[in-house]
């Protein structure tokens, strides 16, 4: 098998299974590209990635890391079939953004220039992500 990274999305919500030695996994479908170029990619998810695999829900946007490789099968309709599946050591959901962001108990949001309840802040230190240089004259 060869290792592989990538970026993608939860077409399903998890599942968990059992299995027979007793050890909890999780399986997810992947959608990996978009439009004419999205392959699917079956994943099973092991250890401690598979706790945080189980909460994923239909839409997540994910990082998986593994091991993948070609499965070939054939098909109800006597046609040979192939498809990617990955055994998973790590997982994480990404993107936490609009809808997806997490609830911050009350707490503000930090931003650019100040936060989500409108209080100022501290400019952004060197080595942050903001830039903070002013704006050139015909910038502004």
């Amino acid at each position: 098998m060869i290792d592989c990274a990538f970026f993608g999305f939860v077409a399903a919500d998890a599942e968990t299974k059992v299995s027979k030695a007793g050890k909890t996994w999780v399986r997810l479908r992947v959608g990996v590209g978009k439009d004419d170029d999205l392959q699917w990619v079956s994943v099973a998810v092991f250890g401690q990635a598979a706790e945080v695999a189980a909460k994923l829900k239909k839409g997540d946007r994910v990082y998986v890391e593994g091991s993948i490789k070609i499965d070939t099968w054939t098909g109800n309709d006597g046609t040979e079939r192939h498809g990617l599946s990955v055994a998973s050591f790590k997982i994480e959901r990404t993107h936490n953004i609009g809808r997806n962001r997490p609830e911050h108990n009350g707490r503000s949001i930090s931003v650019a220039g100040g936060t989500a309840s409108g209080q100022a802040r501290e400019p952004a230190t060197v080595g942050s992500d903001f830039h903070t240089d002013p704006l050139p004259e015909w910038g502004r």
